[in-house]
């Protein structure tokens, strides 16, 4: 049987691995792109993209992505199971998507940079030891480089690893896109509601015709997200809408160290790079694979071992990955998070340092010190109070 050969191949056509295509082909790389769908391809996600995302796009990809945003939002509502905490109105931009567009609209991006697309082929088996995978079809194809950008269940990662992630920290989440035609009034802004889920949180996101409604939350430590989801629902819709409900597995910041194996690097979900307590990840995979990309480019060009140049672009990720690891201990136990709410109603400061995060004009090293001194300052509070 005849190998199809390139020079890279980038398995998952996602941000992660549309980020990584288009960079790639941008630079006169000979890339091939693989998923086991065919586009567009619905995707369990929120959909609300930050000025992080933002910012990391129009370095990647570098043209508008107004066709695929489906409303912009310039505030944030806060609340603890279905009491009103904080709202912040008018303050920085969050985009609301729908991820089948989205996906699509970057996956285009690639193929018209010069990505080759074979799509509705799933990877069958990856021989890490040659580069060489075999298709669903029985088509073999090989690369000097692999990408592995094929979500939070890659086939590549667990050809490297054995198994795609740690239970033990893995997450996930529930959503449904609730129609508006069924009388629901849309909301101006995004709504994260605390309190609902164990280590997570629910949200509700305006779109065009729909709000995305979800929890997320550590899957060990949420039995029963079924039934919490529905709660959820009843509390926030008064009913559980007729609409379908999505689940999928959700990293939740136990990335990958070392991402990958000499000549095959992991990025996005299949990196476990989603945010340890937002759970974002679009703006983390649109980065990672960039990075994977630039360190091909440069690896070819210098001759530098490609793994040792993403690793170092890879740790400007993790090392803010370790910090918000850490606050997620500060915010998701039951008396954190109770303190955390207080803090919300109290002063709208703490709802815009967040906001400053998300838009990454706050690095997380200054919004952890930001946690610890409040969490201190309530800590002494209460000791001084009790003498």
């Amino acid at each position: 049987m005849s190998t199809n050969k390139f020079d890279v191949i980038v398995v998952g056509g996602g941000p992660a691995g549309s980020a990584a295509a288009r960079t790639l082909s941008t630079a006169g790389i000979k890339v091939c792109l693989l998923d086991k769908e065919n586009f567009p391809r619905e995707k369990l996600c929120g959909g609300l993209l930050t000025m992080r995302s933002k910012k990391i796009y129009d370095q990647v990809f570098q043209t508008s992505w107004d066709p695929v945003i489906e409303k912009v939002s310039r505030g944030v509502s806060f609340f603890s199971k279905d009491s009103m905490l904080r709202s912040l109105r008018d303050y920085k931009d969050l985009f609301s998507i729908q991820r089948r567009n989205f996906d699509h609209f970057l996956l285009r991006l690639a193929a018209d940079a010069g990505t080759e697309l074979r799509l509705g082929l799933a990877v069958k088996n990856v021989d890490c030891s040659s580069n060489i995978l075999q298709l669903s079809d029985g088509t073999e194809l090989s690369a000097k480089h692999i990408i592995g950008a094929d979500g939070v269940n890659s086939r590549v990662a667990r050809s490297l690893y054995g198994q795609p992630f740690n239970n033990k920290w893995i997450g996930f989440g529930l959503e449904m896109e609730v129609p508006l035609k069924d009388g629901f009034e849309n909301i101006p802004d995004p709504e994260i509601y605390f309190g609902v889920v164990k280590y997570g949180y629910g949200w509700v996101f305006p779109k065009k015709d729909t709000m995305t409604a979800g929890i997320g939350g550590l899957l060990s430590k949420n039995p029963d997200m079924r039934q919490e989801f529905e709660t959820f629902l009843k509390a926030r819709f008064g009913r559980v809408p007729n609409a379908g409900i999505k689940g999928c597995f959700i990293p939740t910041g136990d990335y990958r160290m070392p991402p990958g194996r000499k000549n095959i690097l992991l990025c996005g979900d299949a990196a476990n790079l989603a945010e340890p307590i937002t759970g974002e990840g679009i703006s983390f995979a649109m980065q990672s694979g960039h990075y994977a990309a630039l360190s091909v480019i440069e690896s070819n060009r210098t001759g530098k071992s490609v793994m040792e140049l993403y690793l170092k672009r890879y740790r400007e990720i993790t090392n803010a990955f370790d910090y918000s690891r850490k606050l997620r201990y500060l915010v998701f136990p039951g008396p954190c998070e109770r303190a955390l709410t207080r803090s919300l109603s109290k002063t709208e400061s703490l709802a815009k340092k967040h906001m400053d995060l998300m838009a990454g004009d706050l690095e997380y090293p200054e919004y952890f010190r930001h946690i610890i001194w409040r969490t201190c300052k309530k800590i002494l509070k209460k000791i001084i109070g009790e003498q």
